[in-house]
């Protein structure tokens, strides 16, 4: 469903419409208002989903608790990420009923349920730490550590850190958004992401 979306030019498109920073860091919350989003957070809904968004209107229904820490890491993917949903699939969902809406979505496919969810995360990426910006940024505290360290590893933990601090975005999401670049490869992004998994 997404193979085809250049989820950049998506992203630059719409920050450049709506995009409101502090400095590289984009306000979220202060976009999507701005570019008449309406937000809700509601009590419990993370026993159902952390968020959704209406398939009808511009409402983004977010839990009470992940809201109240918008400036959380993972508050301010989750506004992104159903943003970057409403941006990749309102245009599927346009000119049709309730009952066409559920119909669709009850016939997605599990491989098609994980392409949608990983296309809304790449594109949420994308809006929270920009090509233009992260690369450069990447690059620089690349240059700056590798020459100094023994491993590629530990330079990327430096420079992932560093990243987190620039675009108000946790670690790990910086980690995928360098495999997605191109500026490490999938062992690296492994060798990374190893020891932060969930041992069981």
């Amino acid at each position: 469903m997404n193979n085809k979306v250049d989820f950049e030019a998506v992203a630059q498109e719409w920050l450049k419409e709506h995009g409101k920073y502090d400095f590289r860091s984009l306000d979220i919350e202060l976009s999507l208002e701005a570019s008449g989003y309406r937000i809700f957070p509601v009590a419990g809904l993370a026993e159902i989903a952390e968020a959704f968004i209406s398939s009808l209107v511009q409402y983004i229904f977010i839990d009470e608790d992940q809201y109240m820490g918008v400036g959380s890491f993972r508050g301010r993917f989750t506004l992104a990420e159903e943003l970057a949903h409403d941006l990749l699939h309102r245009p599927l969902f346009r000119g049709k009923s309730h009952t066409e809406i559920v119909s669709y979505q009850e016939k997605i496919t599990d491989a098609e349920y994980k392409s949608i969810e990983r296309g809304a995360k790449n594109l949420a990426g994308a809006l929270l730490m920009p090509a233009h910006l992260f690369d450069p940024r990447f690059n620089h505290f690349w240059g700056l550590q590798r020459p100094k360290v023994q491993s590629d590893l530990v330079a990327l933990r430096y420079v992932f850190r560093q990243l987190n601090f620039d675009f108000n975005v946790s670690v790990h999401a910086v980690a995928v958004r360098a495999r997605v670049r191109g500026l490490i490869d999938e062992e690296q992004l492994e060798d990374y992401l190893e020891p932060l998994m969930p041992r069981g």
